[in-house]
C-alpha cells in the first residue's frame, strides 16, 4: 500500500510540474515574408507557419513576440526557455544556440537605383563602394569581416531610403526581404543586380534547452519535410516573388 501511495503522489507531483512548466517564448523580427506583422496583429510569414506547425507536431506550449532584432537576439542569448527565429547559422553563432532546422534557404542580393551607372559581376567589384546594411545583421557582419565599407542603419527599411537619395550606392538585404520591403514602400526605382550568396535560416534557441528536445524538434522538422508541408509553406510566399 506504501508503495502504491508513494507511485501516486509522485505521478501527481510530476503531472503538476508538467502543467507548472511556462510556454516557450519564441521572438522574431519583422523580415518579411518570414517574419511579419500580419492582420489583426497577428505574427505571420513563412518561417511562422513552419515554427508554429513544429510547435502543433509536438505539442510544445509557446508564445511569439516580434521586438527588434538586436534586442531579440540579445534575449535568447541570455535567457533559457527562449528561441528566436529566422536565425542565420554562422560561424560566430554556432556557440552561442542550439539549432532546429534549417527552416527555410536565404539568398543574398544587391541592390541598385535603377538608374546606377556601378555595372559590377562580382562581390569584389563592390569593394569601393558603399554598402547599406543594418546592425546585428549577418549579411551586414559578412560584409564588414570582409572588409567592405558597410554603412549600418538601424533597420533594413532605412536602406531602402538611403539607396533612394544616394546615401549608398548598394543595398545587401536578402533576395525575399529586399522584394517585400520594395512592394510595402510600393518602389519600383531599385532593382537587384547581384545574388553573392545563399544561406539557411534555423529556429536558434538558447542553449539551455535540452539535447532531447533539440533533437525531437530536428526530427519533426525532416518530416514536414518529407511529407510535402514545408514545400506547401514555401509555394505559398514564394512563388510570387521568384
Amino acid at each position: 500500500m506504501r508503495i502504491q501511495l508513494y507511485l501516486a503522489s509522485l505521478l501527481l507531483l510530476c503531472s503538476q510540474l508538467v502543467q507548472a512548466a511556462p510556454p516557450l517564448r519564441v521572438l522574431t523580427e519583422d523580415y518579411p515574408p518570414f517574419n511579419m506583422m500580419g492582420q489583426g496583429g497577428h505574427i505571420s510569414g513563412l518561417s511562422t507557419d513552419i515554427v508554429q506547425e513544429l510547435f502543433r507536431r509536438a505539442g510544445v506550449s509557446y508564445d511569439i513576440s516580434l521586438l527588434p532584432w538586436i534586442r531579440a537576439f540579445n534575449l535568447t542569448v541570455l535567457e533559457a526557455n527562449t528561441c528566436l527565429y529566422s536565425t542565420t547559422r554562422t560561424d560566430s553563432r554556432e556557440h552561442q544556440f542550439k539549432w532546429i532546422g534549417p527552416l527555410v534557404e536565404n539568398p543574398w542580393v544587391l541592390y541598385a537605383r535603377a538608374d546606377s551607372r556601378h555595372a559590377i559581376l562580382s562581390l569584389e567589384e563592390a569593394r569601393s563602394f558603399k554598402i547599406g546594411g543594418y546592425s546585428g545583421d549577418a549579411i551586414s557582419q559578412y560584409l564588414i569581416d570582409r572588409g567592405f565599407d558597410v554603412d549600418l542603419a538601424n533597420t533594413d527599411q532605412l536602406n531602402v531610403k538611403k539607396l533612394l537619395v544616394g546615401r549608398i550606392d548598394f543595398w545587401a538585404t536578402g533576395k525575399y526581404l529586399g522584394a517585400s520591403l520594395l512592394a510595402r514602400e510600393k518602389v519600383s526605382q531599385l532593382k537587384p543586380v547581384l545574388t553573392f550568396n545563399t544561406t539557411l535560416l534555423y529556429l536558434a534557441c538558447n542553449p539551455a534547452m535540452a539535447d532531447s528536445q533539440v533533437q525531437q524538434l530536428n526530427e519533426l522538422l525532416r518530416g514536414m519535410q518529407r511529407d510535402g508541408t514545408l514545400a506547401r509553406i514555401n509555394a505559398k510566399y514564394l512563388n510570387q516573388k521568384d
